[in-house]
C-alpha cells in the first residue's frame, strides 16, 4: 500500500526542511572552519520540493509578481 501525503502532512514536511535549512545555514555561518557544503545543497533540495508541491495551492501569477518586485526592489537581476 503506497503512502498518501495529506495537505497538513505535506505543509508539515515543507515546515520541518526549512528548519533544517535554516539550523545548517546558522552552523554555516557560527563554524566557518567546518564544512556544511554537501548539507546545505541536501536541505535546498529538500526545501524545494516540498515548496514545489506546496505552491502548488497557491496563486502562480501572484507569486511570481511578487518575486519580480523583490527583484526588482533588491537589484537581483
Amino acid at each position: 500500500m503506497a503512502y498518501k501525503m495529506t495537505k497538513d502532512k505535506t505543509t508539515l514536511k515543507l515546515i520541518e526542511e526549512l528548519n533544517e535549512l535554516a539550523t545548517v545555514l546558522l552552523q554555516n555561518y557560527n563554524k566557518p572552519n567546518k564544512e556544511h557544503t554537501v548539507e546545505i545543497q541536501d536541505e535546498i533540495a529538500d526545501v524545494k520540493l516540498w515548496l514545489n508541491i506546496v505552491e502548488k495551492r497557491y496563486d502562480k501569477e501572484y507569486i511570481d509578481n511578487r518575486i519580480e518586485g523583490k527583484i526588482k526592489k533588491y537589484k537581483l537581476n
